[in-house]
């Protein structure tokens, strides 16, 4: 607290006392008296400061009791109210009891008369019910008398109709014995006669039983002479299929034969021819080491006269050691010498691999579709479509643009064919027949066997026609095989192929031999000076096909579907050749 308010609490309290305002008299005192005054005065503003501390004190205090006081008058208002309301519904509780306990009690009066109603109408439905059955059991009494009576009637009638019955029984019983004497006749002539009908059907059974087996025996031993005649020409063809093989290799013997000699005779004169000349080298060489000794004794007899003389050697005798000069040309001459050749390695190597792509041939895949063949064997395309040979189905022709099934050609009729390669010739398809071993040309239309030419060996492969001839392969041998004009009068010349032992298929294309042999090595052959030259050779790719078909740009190859599948696909491949 501040002086001026001390001052104004001071003067307030004054006034009260006196009646007056303070009024301060002149200072007259000595200073020791002003000094003891002014501690008086501020002992009296502490111990005023004291008082009023305490005196709020107190207020603070009463301030709160009398908020407590209120507080608690409030809840005791409140809980006062809540009694009352919970006595107001307790009373309002007691009135609905009453009043739903009045009215049960009356419903409850209401039901009981019902029920004493229900209970004397019950009571007199009953007693008309007891007289209704008395009178009805009267009337079922009479009837039963009258039943009773209707029965001894009956009785009587039912013992003379019973006598009546047994009349007619013995009447009847005679008549059933002649019946049964006359059905016995019947029966024993009728079953005389079913056993003479089956006796005489079982015979016309036999006999045509007897008949059938003689017309089977008949049919049997036309057919056991059909295939031993058919056997006899296999095997007569067979025979002369290999006795001409056999002359085939005896003529290729002999050509074989007569080229060793030839090269021999050859060989011999090129070694005696090598053996003279040298002799002469050798005669040669003797003399110029004859003369060069000569001249070497005689080189050292004239250094031995000049030694012993004194004499200074010419400077011509005298080697000079190469200079500086001389030797930063040789390395640079030596460096040059080895960039070049470096340079012309690279150039050949670059150059060789430039030769290899050119050579080989580059294909893409273009479209893949699958085949509903159990074992495709040959494909061949030709403006009519794509026509696919099968080892159980025969030919079949599919489109080439939505590989629809256009026609289907089976084995002709009593004859056994087994196509296997395939190739077109312009009068027709010329077929491998394994079945019979044969080159077979069908038809386009029907199928049917135009001509025919026997294989050139035991285990043939492969078909080609390049036009004029037809080609072979047979793997026994190993060799080519090409058919005169006349494929019956058979091979007219064979020729030995790089590289190849076993073939899977083969055809001529754009002047080439295109092979696929069992190791999927693609190789193409070009003819040259009466044999054939190996233009290319490469891995065919991962899958090994079956069959294939060049047909300009395109190729066309038979691959299984995949390692595991056994079902088989039809592929199309974009093809490009340099050479």
């Amino acid at each position: 607290m501040e002086n001026r308010d001390v001052d104004r609490r001071l003067n307030e309290m004054w006034k009260r006392v006196s009646g007056a305002d303070y009024a301060p008299e002149a200072p007259s005192l000595p200073p020791d008296v002003r000094h003891s005054s002014a501690e008086t005065l501020r002992f009296m503003r502490e111990n005023f400061s004291k008082a009023e501390g305490e005196w709020k004190t107190l207020l603070a205090g009463k301030d709160a009791q009398l908020r407590d006081i209120t507080s608690q008058l409030d809840e005791t208002r409140l809980h006062l109210e809540d009694i009352k309301q919970r006595l107001q519904d307790a009373r309002e509780n007691a009135l609905r009891q009453e009043m739903a306990v009045s009215l049960n009690l009356e419903e409850s009066k209401k039901l009981l008369a019902a029920q004493k109603e229900n209970h004397a109408k019950e009571t007199k439905l009953l007693k008309e019910l007891l007289e209704r059955t008395k009178t009805e059991l009267t009337s079922l009494q009479e009837r039963v008398e009258v039943l009773r009576r209707e029965r001894d009637d009956w009785r009587r009638k039912h013992d003379a109709a019973a006598v009546e019955k047994g009349n007619t029984a013995a009447a009847n019983a005679g008549l059933n014995a002649r019946l049964a004497d006359a059905k016995e006749a019947v029966e024993r002539t009728l079953a005389e006669l079913l056993a003479e009908r089956k006796n005489r059907r079982d015979d016309q059974a036999k006999i045509k039983a007897l008949e059938g087996q003689v017309k089977d025996l008949g049919g049997g031993l036309e057919k056991t002479k059909a295939d031993w005649d058919a056997e006899r020409g296999q095997w007569r063809e067979m025979w002369d299929r290999e006795r001409s093989v056999w002359e085939t290799h005896r003529q290729e013997f002999a050509v074989w034969e007569e080229r060793l000699r030839s090269e021999r005779e050859a060989w011999a004169l090129k070694m005696r021819e090598a053996e003279s000349r040298g002799v002469e080298n050798a005669s040669g060489l003797a003399d110029v080491l004859k003369e060069s000794s000569q001249w070497s004794e005689k080189v050292t007899q004239i250094l031995k006269l000049y030694a012993l003389k004194g004499v200074e050697l010419p400077k011509a005798f005298v080697a000079a050691g190469p200079g500086r000069e001389f030797s930063r040309g040789r390395k640079s001459f030596v460096r040059m010498l080895a960039v070049t050749l470096a340079g012309l390695l690279f150039m050949g190597a670059a150059a060789w691999q430039f030769h290899l792509y050119r050579a080989r041939v580059h294909y893409s895949l273009l479209s893949s579709i699958p085949l509903d063949l159990p074992g495709p064997s040959g494909i061949a395309v030709t403006k009519d479509g794509v026509w696919l040979s099968d080892w159980g189905r025969g030919l079949m022709l599919k489109d080439a643009r939505d590989y629809a099934t256009l026609r289907l050609l089976p084995a002709p009729a009593g004859a056994p064919l087994k196509p296997g390669a395939l190739s077109v010739s312009d009068g027709g398809l010329w077929t491998l027949d394994l079945a019979q071993l044969r080159y077979a040309r069908q038809d386009f239309a029907t199928g049917a066997v135009l001509e025919s030419a026997k294989t050139p060996g035991p285990a043939p492969q492969g078909a080609a026609w390049d036009g004029y001839n037809l080609w072979a392969f047979d793997a026994s041998s190993g060799l080519l095989y090409r058919y005169s004009l006349d494929p019956k009068s058979g091979p007219s010349a064979s020729y030995k192929l790089e590289g190849l032992k076993s073939l899977v298929c083969m055809q001529w294309a754009g002047g080439r031999l295109w092979t696929l042999d069992s190791d999927n090595m693609l190789r193409r052959y070009v003819p040259q000076d009466g044999g054939f030259k190996l233009l290319s050779s490469q891995e065919f790719g991962p899958s090994a096909p079956a069959a294939f078909w060049v047909d300009g740009n395109i190729f066309w190859t038979l691959e299984k579907a995949g390692k595991l599948s056994k079902g088989f696909e039809l592929r199309r491949y974009a093809l490009k050749s340099y050479i």
